[in-house]
């Protein structure tokens, strides 16, 4: 409930701010509605996006995190990894792995975790990811998430799944940024995720099909 009360509380601040910005200042009304394009990408990237914080790797294993209460991490869930590169306009372009996403989408390369440039309409409701995945030559949607609560503090995402075709997430999950095992637990997922699909039409086939030799250097 505080958190709500604090968003309808930030939504008005930055509606007042955006429109007496736009039309005050030293050069008069005019100078302002001159000045309204440059002031609404700046009320974008304050209120509707952090670019920077939302850019990284992120992932759900608080192993050697002391403060893992402070990052949400203190609860039971998935080890996953995820990174997010936002674009200019504010879309996320991005991968998402576990071995249950990979599981469940073994004849997949690449694993997609996007967002659509966010919107006025996202003061309101919160904003939308979607977990995609490249299938018979288009790209299917097979999860949507939606982002509800950014921790900047300790560095912290909580998205809520609202759809889950594959039934491979849970209801809630809480990432923290750069965390100490991001590198192993990604190294990992590469391994099992690129195996996924020997394992799929090993089980398919009704027969094991032997794993490929590593490559030396």
């Amino acid at each position: 409930m505080f958190n709500r009360i604090r968003k309808h509380s930030t939504i008005v601040t930055a509606i007042c701010s955006f429109v007496v910005g736009c039309v005050t200042g030293a050069s008069g009304f005019l100078d302002g509605l001159n000045k309204i394009p440059e002031s609404y990408s700046q009320f974008k990237q304050v209120y509707l996006y952090d670019s920077e914080f939302l850019k990284g790797n992120w992932s759900t294993n608080a192993e050697y995190v002391a403060n893992a209460h402070d990052l949400g991490l203190n609860v039971e869930q998935p080890k996953i990894v995820m990174n997010m590169e936002p674009e200019k306009d504010g879309s996320i372009s991005g991968e998402i792995m576990s071995e249950k996403i990979c599981d469940a989408l073994p004849l997949t390369w690449y694993i997609n975790f996007q967002s659509e440039t966010p919107s006025l309409v996202n003061l309101f409701i919160d904003r939308k990811f979607f977990i995609t995945q490249l299938h018979n030559g288009e790209t299917e949607t097979v999860a949507t998430l939606k982002l509800i609560d950014e921790n900047k503090k300790f560095g912290a995402v909580t998205f809520q799944v609202i759809d889950d075709k594959t039934e491979m997430l849970p209801d809630k999950i809480t990432f923290g940024k750069d965390l100490p095992e991001y590198k192993n637990d990604y190294k990992h997922f590469q391994d099992y995720c690129g195996d996924s699909p020997r394992k799929f039409w090993s089980q398919y086939l009704g027969r094991e099909i032997p794993k490929m030799p590593k490559k030396t250097n």
